[in-house]
């Protein structure tokens, strides 16, 4: 009796553990098989969209000598500097703006066919074919591209480089209202001047920016990763992707002469955004820190004194950055249609060190390297008057992350290159008759 109760027991623990097994195999295969929802950041969302004949379309923007006796390509001056921000694009052809190469159709966009993402008609008559052709179908964030691309368009709609959130809350501060829509002449003076630098999918993706050149990077040819010198350094160039490249100042950066673009530092969401509240100035971003990848300076092996006793209150760029590009006495004036403001400064190239404008967790440094932003109390004139009344309580000297890092520079030589050299600190006599007021408080006990 006893021997056949431990086997009875001995079975029902045998099956126990088969169900148990069971169970688990069930639960692993129904996982394997669920759709797994699209993450808010995936870049594709896999929709079935209808190809829509544009054979004349291809047909006339595929043959170079009909672009170029037929298009009308607008002079490059009308671009560029308008902000501030960017420089000069070149002058380019009909060919080098409008050109699409024949093997674009075999592409997945080319396969979609141009009226499905431009509009327009699919004619030889080129009046006709223009007709409600929209030349920028990503300028409608819910657009066109949103219907394949909705993970990155939701979280690009709240992002830095479609709102220039930050520009606009920069102007705002000098100003007794709260934000653009407050005050109809300060929107009126960003829309015709500040917003040119707005980004949208194509001005990284497809094409150069507008405020740059504008037109096609490389026959209508789609980049996962835009290319730096025709999309970044469009917008940046006058500043921190001049620098960086070395078109601007004495030299350019070290990891720039290593083959290192702006997307080696720059994670995506520092370009699409990361979705949630917008983003109002580029400090709320998850900015790259030159501790990402040389922590072993302050903590390693390679640990110095001159490191160690210097991370909490100099920031990297006051000793391993280079001069860099300060505008002053900026004035806007409207184009001849008033559709535009142009704006005009004098342009200098400084290294100045001074105290650190607005010390956060991230930037808690004593001293920093400055910029002076392009500003001056009446340059909004002729839009309005006294249109900056807080000119006065803001700095216009601002806190700089110059992207032109070198192992040694000429305040790194020696101790007595830094200490005691009132050549790089920010001192009075910098100051101009237009400067703020506020500037005096970023004038540093020289060290």
């Amino acid at each position: 009796m006893q021997k056949k109760n431990g086997l009875f027991k001995n079975q029902i623990i045998s099956l126990v553990i088969i169900v148990i097994v069971a169970v688990g195999l069930l639960f692993v295969y129904s996982n394997s098989t669920k759709v797994k929802p699209t993450a808010s950041k995936d870049l594709t969302t896999p929709v079935d969209m209808a190809s829509v004949d544009s054979s004349n379309c291809i047909a006339c923007h595929t043959d170079e000598a009909t672009i170029v006796s037929l298009a009308v390509v607008d002079d490059a001056s009308d671009h560029a500097a308008e902000g501030g921000w960017g420089v000069a694009g070149p002058q380019l052809g009909a060919a080098d703006k409008f050109l699409v190469s024949a093997e674009f159709s075999d592409t997945t966009h080319g396969q979609l066919g141009c009226i499905a993402c431009h509009g327009g008609e699919n004619t030889l008559d080129i009046a006709e074919a223009h007709n409600g052709m929209n030349p920028y179908p990503s300028g409608d964030i819910n657009g066109v591209c949103a219907s394949c691309h909705g993970g990155v368009t939701d979280t690009f709609e709240t992002s830095i480089h479609r709102n220039i959130q930050g520009m606009s809350n920069g102007l705002m501060e000098f100003t007794n209202f709260d934000s653009l829509p407050d005050s109809p002449e300060h929107e009126e003076a960003f829309g015709k001047n500040c917003y040119a630098c707005h980004a949208s999918c194509g001005e990284c993706h497809v094409s150069r920016p507008k405020g740059y050149s504008g037109g096609l990077i490389n026959e209508h040819e789609f980049f996962k990763t835009p290319p730096m010198e025709d999309t970044c350094f469009g917008c940046h160039g006058a500043r921190n992707a001049g620098e960086y490249m070395g078109t601007v100042g004495f030299s350019g950066d070290v990891h720039f002469e290593m083959g290192m673009d702006c997307m080696a530092c720059h994670n995506i969401d520092n370009f699409h955004g990361a979705g949630g509240e917008m983003t109002e100035n580029m400090y709320e971003e998850n900015l790259p820190s030159c501790l990402d990848c040389h922590e072993e300076f302050i903590k390693g092996a390679e640990a110095t004194s001159v490191h160690t006793d210097h991370v909490e209150t100099v920031s990297c760029q006051v000793c391993h950055a280079q001069a860099n590009s300060n505008c002053f006495e900026c004035h806007l004036d409207y184009n001849d249609d008033k559709s535009k403001l142009i704006g005009s400064s004098e342009t200098k190239l400084m290294f100045r060190v001074g105290l650190n404008p607005e010390i956060t967790e991230e930037r808690p440094y004593k001293y920093v390297t400055l910029r002076h932003i392009p500003t001056a109390p009446d340059m909004l004139d002729q839009v309005g008057d006294n249109l900056l009344p807080n000119y006065d309580e803001r700095s216009n000297w601002k806190y700089s992350p110059t992207h032109n890092i070198q192992k040694s520079t000429f305040q790194n030589e020696s101790c007595d290159a830094c200490h005691g050299n009132d050549n790089i600190f920010l001192k009075e006599k910098d100051m101009i008759d237009s400067d703020s007021k506020d500037n005096w408080r970023l004038i540093p006990p020289i060290p």
